[in-house]
């Protein structure tokens, strides 16, 4: 990094860091990481398990956002984070995913449509096989390949879709406890209980921060294809914010995935 660079990195973006937070253990630090996209997308605190927010405030977005108003529907969010999330989904229709973007580049109309019609076939009784929804799950493909060039631009740019979002649903494990401790769903010693159960889920899946990042990215791009409408502009401008902050957390020496080996 040249000198100009370097000064457009010091002045151009600061940490939000809350005075007074108690100090955290390094499995906290570590723990918060996870979510570290969302603390620099929203400036959250970089130190704390918080986003600032009064109760009513928090409550509001967890029930806006997770349908979630007490601490019970807390814990079920934390169950489906933890236990599959979008991975469960993402995981299945991979395969299929992975056979069609060997020939969307090149067009070839009678390959595409086989790849489709299998996935067609096949997915529907898989999906009943792990316990989801077909009609979703078929959904989740056929968007996905029609706008396959918007996981790629945020997600993996370069290869292989990663083999797993496992990164995607853990983050959010962080960026819920910040607000069920906000709301008074949750106490910070069950929060900071699931995060260290997302840590010990997500390693195994990834061999550093850049690649866990990507899992990231295309987990965010998976969950904006769910939807029934596509909108260019608004996942658009989302993945940019978030590829902004993916770039201060890997290329700032003061990041906590440069602080933190993976």
């Amino acid at each position: 990094m040249g000198l100009l660079d370097s000064f457009k990195n010091m002045f151009s973006f600061t940490y939000n860091t809350l005075d007074g937070a108690p100090a955290l253990t390094r499995e906290q630090d570590r723990g918060l990481a996870l979510g570290a996209a969302y603390a620099i997308e929203g400036h959250l605190p970089i130190n704390a398990l918080t986003m600032e927010a009064d109760p009513k405030t928090a409550a509001k977005l967890a029930k806006g956002a997770w349908d979630t108003d007490d601490a019970e529907t807390a814990r079920e969010t934390y169950r489906y984070l933890l236990g599959g999330g979008h991975q469960s989904t993402y995981g299945l229709i991979l395969p299929y995913l992975d056979q069609y973007l060997e020939v969307a580049p090149g067009r070839r109309r009678a390959e595409l449509k086989a790849a489709n019609d299998r996935a067609t076939s096949e997915l529907p009784a898989l999906a009943e096989r792990h316990g989801l929804d077909p009609s979703s799950v078929q959904r989740s493909y056929t968007n996905c390949t029609l706008y396959y060039g918007y996981i790629w631009a945020y997600g993996q740019p370069s290869g292989p879709l990663p083999r797993s979002v496992l990164a995607w649903d853990t983050a959010r494990v962080v960026h819920v406890s910040r607000i069920f401790v906000d709301a008074g769903f949750i106490e910070p010693a069950e929060a900071w209980s699931m995060i260290a159960q997302a840590v010990d889920l997500v390693r195994p899946s990834y061999a550093s921060w850049a690649e866990f990042n990507e899992g990231f990215l295309t987990g965010r791009a998976f969950w904006q294809l769910q939807g029934k409408r596509y909108d260019q502009e608004r996942i658009n401008d989302d993945g940019e914010k978030f590829s902004r902050a993916a770039d201060e957390l890997l290329n700032r020496d003061d990041s906590p995935w440069n602080r933190l080996p993976w």
